[in-house]
């Protein structure tokens, strides 16, 4: 019935994805992707030449041929797309009206959230990389199975529950969800409680969270349900992070990369290589004079275009995190490009007095409001004590004392009614010694 009901809902939402699949099913080999990426390409760039006005003199220079296909061997030209022209130009497209488009903003995982549109035809190819994630490299039926998937939740924290879509989106998805913003000792033993009860096939959540609650499972020597596997996502999952999920869980963790951008972007296979979407997205990984990496191992940053967000699109976009270049062929036998590892989006975990733990995710969430209406650049949330929160940020204009009562309001439903918050404004916010940025930060250990 479920499965029926479902079918509906995308017939209804015009998000069935059967003809965009069937495109990706037709990939055999590497020169089937190729032609496919070129096709792609060459669509989007045309379409931002034609109709998105920042686009167009910036293209003009890279060569369009006969009116109808860009030269792609001058596509390294384009300049590099940063979260401040996006910011500051216009670059959605003269025809978006047209194109079932909604607004959606990043979680800021480099201190700068951003706002931008997409539409329909990005989210039906986002949800074909997600299908194929799980059907083609993992081999799971992902929508029919049970699902606990610990995610944050401000909703259910600010207003005490998720609302009814949410709910019957769970439902029918076979979903359980556990809010991983709240993560306080009492919070953990109901959510052990409920896995145990519900056995899901699989647990997906932000790397941070799984692994606390593994710490605790450990540190209470408690037992715990074994899925079948689990996904880790939205965070740098670390070496210490996943062999302590892994051991805990006796199950195979996997981790997925995504961004609120351009979408789903690799996942790993069970040798352990991150394969590219390359169907979804084009990756290149520059060094530091933005020439591409070559050999496997080599670091770089990388620069993402989504090939198919006709309503802003996002062409070299530097999402601001780096990776390592991975083989070209995997033992796994999938034919998609490779990345051996992937860094960025750096926090660390606030603690609270009586032992909880509150995601670093939970404060960019809250600060994400504000840099989105443009008041504020970057941010840092540093925890000094139990009960003293520091926010550094960097003003693009002045911050209204609304703004900021919401947010302090929020932190002390996590932290403490009698938590002190103090702001304080700066010209600059240093990166850690390895180049990344740490935008929550705390000064006191477990």
């Amino acid at each position: 019935m479920k499965k029926q009901i479902r079918n509906i809902v995308l017939k209804f939402k015009r998000r069935d994805i059967g003809t965009e699949y069937n495109e990706i099913k037709k990939i055999h080999n590497k020169d089937n992707l190729i032609q496919f990426k070129k096709l792609h390409l060459n669509r989007i760039i045309l379409h931002a030449y034609k109709k998105v006005p920042y686009y167009h003199n910036l293209i003009k220079d890279v060569k369009v041929l006969d009116g109808n296909n860009i030269d792609l061997s001058k596509f390294e030209k384009i300049p590099i797309l940063t979260k401040e022209i996006i910011r500051n130009k216009k670059i959605i497209s003269n025809d978006y009206k047209s194109r079932h488009w909604f607004f959606n903003s990043s979680g800021g995982s480099t201190g700068e959230p951003t706002r931008f549109i997409q539409d329909l035809n990005y989210s039906k190819w986002t949800d074909v990389a997600y299908t194929y994630y799980y059907k083609e490299m993992l081999g799971i039926d992902e929508i029919n199975i049970k699902k606990i998937l610990l995610w944050g939740s401000p909703r259910d924290l600010f207003k005490g529950n998720i609302g009814l879509k949410a709910k019957t989106g769970n439902w029918l998805n076979n979903t359980l969800l556990l809010n991983s913003f709240k993560m306080t000792d009492l919070d953990i033993e109901k959510y052990i409680k409920i896995i145990n009860s519900y056995k899901p096939d699989l647990i997906r959540g932000y790397a941070s969270s799984l692994f606390e609650l593994c710490r605790f499972i450990e540190n209470k020597n408690v037992k715990i349900y074994t899925p079948k596997i689990i996904i880790s996502s939205a965070e740098t999952l670390t070496s210490e992070m996943r062999e302590k999920i892994e051991s805990v869980f006796e199950t195979k963790l996997y981790d997925f990369y995504g961004s609120r951008e351009t979408a789903s972007m690799a996942g790993e296979c069970r040798c352990g290589f991150m394969h590219i979407f390359e169907f979804n997205n084009y990756i290149e990984i520059l060094d530091d004079d933005n020439q591409p990496v070559k050999k496997n191992g080599q670091e770089g940053r990388i620069i993402v275009t989504n090939l198919h967000n006709y309503s802003m699109p996002f062409i070299r976009y530097e999402i601001g995190d780096m990776a390592k270049l991975g083989p070209n062929k995997c033992e796994c036998g999938n034919i998609l490009p490779t990345l051996e590892r992937i860094y960025g989006r750096i926090e660390e975990q606030f603690i609270r007095k009586d032992g909880g733990i509150v995601i670093g995710y939970y404060f960019v969430h809250l600060m994400g409001v504000v840099l989105n209406k443009g008041f504020i650049k970057k941010f840092q949330v540093i925890q000094e004590d139990y009960d003293k929160i520091r926010i550094k940020i960097i003003p693009w204009k002045n911050l209204p004392n609304f703004e900021k009562k919401n947010i302090e309001d929020k932190i002390r439903i996590q932290m403490g009614k009698d938590c002190k918050i103090i702001w304080e404004f700066v010209e600059d916010i240093p990166k850690t010694k390895s180049g990344k940025y740490l935008y929550t930060k705390t000064l006191i250990s477990k």
